[in-house]
């Protein structure tokens, strides 16, 4: 056996480490947080791939420090600014970026990892698990030609494959042009020592695309036969059916465990409501409206006010999130009987992330930050809460920050959907938890380095001061250009 143990991951943007619409900083996701405390050395021991420019679609907050760099001396912005220098940055910006993924560094081979320990991709469904190849990425790539309503100002195409690419076959291999993420297990585990732990963590891209773009497409509603068809036909749908969910979920675990051996131990997250990021910002009438507790009548973009709606906003209407929540709750179900189907050996163990985040909810249950983050590590028995040491308390509410200062939120990104690193560091917690639970020997005495998640954390550490401008912006949008607008929301909702 390895002095230290051998650590795989599988997964979406939560388990890559995306933050604020990029993956700028793969050395801080939760399963690197996980590895160091296991005691291996990130990127050596446990490989994460490199993206430059702040990842992948497009990183807002480098973004943001980019436009500083371009007016040194702005610390905000009015709107007539916006207009002169906003899109100008925004265009130099995202011309680099495409530049660099398309014909330079990014899309380069990287010769010094024939494959990498954190095998997430931004964007996976359960499905993209075991049929979503490098070479199928190639093609995507090829196809797809970007948003039209973007234009010059989009980031580049086929972010997501992309990425898929530059993961599954790190050296552009011809031989492994045809490996999916379980392929690439499969290559891992018979490398030298068999795999200890697998984190897989999936689902969450089965439903989060209702709310990112505040349009629910459910695959129930179909009438023909869904499960086992094309790539193609599912992209239809942004709400994947309990059935089809489940068929897929079996399927991923029935490969896995013929790749795996009895000896390596299985961690598997479950999804939580996506409701509670303020990725989709609740809105009512009156702040004291009875269903505020639980439910909001309406829930529009992040940057929405808490009260009132503007016309130029999609929305989810309360019974559409209500039929998302129950679709989850469906999912969790689903893996529950998966897992319990192919666990007869006992090395299968369930992580509640949707209790973990459902514990951390404010508006949901009328908490306060302090109040929420205290008793979430009451209930689990954390001795370590430096958290509670930062003002103001991080939550997950929206993030907003003045002058040049966090004023509320903090585990949650700019993007409202992809953790900080303290939100990634809470999450690496919850999973070291349920090793140390089941007995992983490595995990005995294992801690998360907290001190350095919080000096990592730029968020907390160096807000991008023009953020509380583009909120303001955004609040009184109906004064904005309606082509600035369009476009920059567009841009929004790719990146999301």
């Amino acid at each position: 056996m390895p002095k230290h143990p051998k650590i795989v991951a599988i997964g979406d943007s939560l388990t890559q480490g995306i933050q604020s619409g990029g993956i700028s900083n793969p050395k801080m996701s939760y399963p690197a947080l996980i590895a160091k405390a296991l005691g291996l050395n990130v990127p050596d021991d446990f490989r994460v791939p490199e993206f430059p420019m702040g990842g992948l679609p497009l990183n807002i907050e480098k973004f943001l420090k980019f436009m500083v760099t371009k007016h040194p001396g702005d610390a905000d912005i009015d709107f007539f600014e916006w207009g002169k220098w906003f899109l100008p940055a925004l265009d130099e910006f995202t011309d680099e970026l495409e530049k660099c993924y398309e014909s330079g560094e990014g899309s380069k081979p990287d010769n010094s990892n024939d494959f990498y320990h954190n095998l997430a991709i931004a964007g996976y469904r359960v499905y993209d698990s075991f049929n979503v190849n490098s070479n199928y990425c190639l093609k995507q790539i090829k196809k797809q030609k970007g948003n039209p309503l973007l234009g010059e100002f989009g980031p580049p195409s086929a972010s997501m494959y992309r990425i898929a690419h530059r993961v599954l076959n790190p050296t552009q291999d011809t031989d492994r042009d045809r490996w999916t993420q379980i392929d690439n297990l499969k290559h891992i585990h018979t490398q030298d020592n068999p795999v200890d732990i697998l984190i897989l963590f999936l689902g969450a891209n089965d439903c989060l695309r209702t709310v990112a773009k505040l349009k629910m497409k459910d695959m129930e509603k179909e009438k023909k036969e869904v499960s086992g068809d094309s790539e193609k036909r599912r992209k239809k749908y942004n709400l994947t059916s309990a059935e089809v969910f489940e068929d897929d979920y079996r399927e991923m675990v029935r490969q896995i465990s013929e790749v795996i051996s009895d000896c390596t131990q299985v961690f598997v997250g479950t999804i939580p409501h996506v409701t509670i990021p303020p990725i989709a910002q609740g809105i009512s009438k009156k702040k004291d409206h009875p269903d505020n507790r639980r439910y909001y009548p309406d829930y529009g973009p992040f940057f929405s006010p808490e009260e009132g709606a503007n016309e130029v906003d999609t929305y989810l209407s309360k019974k559409k999130v209500k039929i998302i929540e129950q679709r989850i709750n469906s999912y969790n179900d689903s893996i529950q009987r998966v897992i319990s189907k192919f666990n007869k050996k006992g090395n299968w163990h369930i992580v509640d992330i949707y209790d973990m985040l459902d514990d951390l909810a404010i508006k949901r249950y009328n908490r306060t930050p302090e109040g929420a983050l205290k008793q979430f590590f009451e209930d689990r028995k954390i001795s370590d809460r430096r958290l509670l040491e930062i003002k103001p308390t991080p939550s997950v509410l929206r993030y907003e920050s003045s002058d040049k200062a966090r004023t509320q939120g903090g585990i949650f990104s700019l993007d409202s959907i992809h953790p900080t690193t303290v939100g990634y560091g809470l999450i690496a917690e919850e999973f070291l938890r349920k090793m140390q639970e089941v007995g992983v020997p490595a995990a005995k005495n294992a801690v998360i380095d907290w001190q350095a998640v919080i000096e990592g954390d730029t968020l907390l550490q160096d807000p991008p001061v023009l953020w509380n401008d583009v909120m303001n912006i955004f609040h009184h949008r109906e004064q904005v250009w309606d082509y600035l607008f369009s476009r920059t929301w567009s841009l929004m909702k790719s990146i999301i």
